[in-house]
């Protein structure tokens, strides 16, 4: 009996030996397979308990002017992140009052969700310090960047705007959207062992800043430019406008600008329709303006010289079943009297003389019909007709202007062909493309005809001339106005609505500036004299002594005017109030001060105080009112 228990006993013994040696072989087998067999998945899957990860954007590169002066720049800006699963539910109403939100809209945004979600992006410090204060769970403060543009609306259209997310929706800020774009970092966040997030962190990769750039744009002349347009626009009730200033000797373009603008800084409150560039993407026909390559093509077939005279047919003259009018009747003309007359016939009957293939060679190798390859999107090769659908009727009009349409980028290119004694130079906006040799240098008519031409337009802004309102005094201008009638989307032109041009450079010696001036439908008178010179002459008047170019007594200058404005003492007031908007643009030129001005009339405000303490390059802003 007794051996038959110690048996018993003895086999459970055994029983439970074996099972903890089986026991013990599987731990052993367990270790192995997650020592050895599951390391790597187990380590991977414990470190994403430990850690999480987030994207973090780059400051993209700032763009600055010829000078160096900041055009725009990114500017470290707070948003408010969380964890999405680490957001206590009950806490929710708190947060969404901090944040000016509904607590809907808090729910909504972290949902069901897992890991990093975004719920205030870019706001005010005040908002994120209420945020943080609260001590929420998972909620994070993160820094971001912001596009910010010192100049605002009068670099709207060239530079465009930045979304949210860092990327360039318009402009410059578009075109050069690869180089501007920084490399974005990669964000490290620990975990304690209730898995909610520690403060700080730490950069796997740390963002890598993007390439700044440089414009040739001169920041003080596109204030200039930018509030002459605004005036000139303003006087006439015009729809909107245009100005482009290009430095004829290299292509450079020193402002470009367009009326009625609107502030990058803040896109969101401007229509779509408002952000396009319109200097290099709207097209129009240039009129008048475009007579002096018709003489131009005229004089170098050798068929006609500068003295040679045409019958202007006293305003009327029929070519095929269209009749050509002038507005002004005109007998014998020589071809000088012909630009400094703006006659249509005149410039009608040279093309028809000389032929189509002159003409349009001339115009193709002045640039019109092709893109300048500025860099920026959206520039328009303008429209001109093949050469094989030029008739009588077509190579008539389109020597004065009509039939074919150019964009002010383009007409200041070729104004600059004049201006050089007949080279074409490519324009150019950023600052890397000075240099190349692939910039095109072309010939487009031989310096005797272009000195010819030249000497034309000087005359025609002579008091005999349409464009004398466009001389500032003791400069001497080279200049065309022209004023065309609107095309519709018919097949034909807009009644009453007209688009009014002035195109010219100075001064005439040893010209300095190109200044092209658009001005969309005026109301009060549609004549490129009355309404785009006056603006030309106060961009010319402004930004010549501040380029350094002095004054120079000429046979158009006003030497009473002139004397006084020589004798004139230093500018030595600290208050701008009550002065014009020219005694405004004169002191900034004189100072190098870079100018912002609202309105129109006389200096109501200004900013800062006293404008004596600034130095060359400094901003003032000033408010004028009637």
């Amino acid at each position: 009996m007794i051996d038959k228990q110690q048996i018993f006993i003895r086999r459970r013994i055994e029983a439970v030996a074996g099972l903890l040696v089986l026991g013990l072989l599987l731990l052993a087998v367990r270790a192995v397979d997650l020592q050895w067999v599951q390391s790597d998945r187990l380590t991977t899957m414990a470190e994403k308990q430990r850690y999480r990860e987030y994207t973090a954007l780059a400051p993209r590169g700032s763009i600055y002017d010829s000078k160096g002066r900041t055009l725009a720049e990114s500017v470290e800006i707070p948003s408010i992140a969380a964890m999405a699963d680490e957001v206590p539910a009950e806490r929710m109403g708190e947060l969404a009052s901090a944040l000016g939100l509904s607590k809907q809209q808090v729910q909504r945004k972290l949902g069901k969700r897992k890991g990093f979600v975004w719920l205030a992006r870019q706001v005010p410090p005040s908002v994120a310090a209420r945020v943080m204060a609260l001590n929420i769970p998972g909620v994070r403060h993160e820094k971001e960047w912001r596009r910010y543009q010192p100049l605002g609306p009068e670099t709207g259209h060239l530079l465009g705007f930045v979304g949210i997310d860092g990327k360039g929706l318009e402009g410059v800020e578009r075109a050069w959207n690869a180089s501007l774009t920084g490399e974005s970092g990669l964000r490290q966040v620990r975990r304690d062992a209730r898995g909610h997030s520690l403060p700080d962190g730490s950069w796997l990769r740390e963002p890598v800043p993007g390439q700044s750039i440089n414009l040739t744009i001169d920041a003080t002349i596109q204030s200039i430019a930018y509030a002459a347009l605004a005036e000139g626009v303003r006087n006439q009730d015009a729809k909107g406008g245009s100005v482009v200033v290009m430095r004829p000797k290299d292509g450079a373009i020193l402002a470009m600008a367009n009326w009625p603008g609107y502030n990058p800084n803040n896109f969101r409150h401007a229509k779509p329709g408002q952000w396009r560039n319109r200097a290099v993407t709207d097209v129009f026909e240039p009129g008048s303006v475009l007579k002096p390559f018709s003489v131009a093509a005229a004089i170098a077939s050798g068929k006609w010289q500068a003295d040679s005279i045409v019958y202007c047919e006293q305003g009327a003259m029929k070519v095929a079943d269209y009749t050509i009018k002038d507005d002004h009747p005109e007998g014998w003309l020589d071809l000088t009297g012909i630009i400094v007359k703006s006659s249509n016939i005149g410039a009608a009957k040279l093309a028809l003389d000389v032929g189509a293939a002159p003409l349009y060679a001339m115009l193709d190798r002045a640039g019109f019909g092709r893109r300048s390859d500025t860099g920026l999107g959206g520039e328009s090769p303008g429209i001109v007709l093949p050469l094989d659908r030029w008739g009588p009727v077509e190579t008539a009009n389109i020597a004065f202007g009509q039939g074919i349409a150019v964009t002010p980028l383009q007409l200041a290119a070729a104004f600059s062909v004049l201006a050089n004694e007949g080279m074409y130079v490519t324009p150019k906006l950023f600052a890397d493309q000075e240099n190349k040799p692939e910039i095109a240098r072309d010939r487009v008519m031989s310096k005797a005809v272009a000195r010819q031409v030249k000497s034309m337009l000087e005359y025609a802004t002579s008091e005999d001339g349409t464009g004398s309102k466009a001389v500032p005094v003791g400069y001497r201008v080279a200049g065309k106005t022209g004023t065309a009638q609107k095309a519709n989307n018919k097949g034909g032109y807009s009644k009453g609505k007209y688009n009014a041009v002035f195109a010219g450079f100075a001064p005439v010696e040893n010209p300095e500036l190109v200044i092209i001036v658009v001005v969309d439908e005026p109301q009060k008178s549609i004549y490129g004299g009355q309404v785009a010179a006056p603006v030309f002459r106060h961009v010319a008047e402004s930004a010549l002594p501040y380029l350094g170019v002095a004054a120079q007594r000429g046979p158009q200058t006003d030497w009473q005017t002139m004397e006084v404005v020589a004798e004139s003492p230093a500018f030595e007031h600290e208050s701008l109030y009550g002065m014009s908007m020219r005694e405004v643009r004169r002191m900034a030129a004189l100072r190098g001060l870079r100018l912002h001005v609202h309105g129109s009339g006389w200096v109501s405000r200004q900013k800062p105080a006293n404008v004596l303490a600034l130095n060359q390059g400094d901003a003032v802003e000033v408010w004028l009112n009637e």
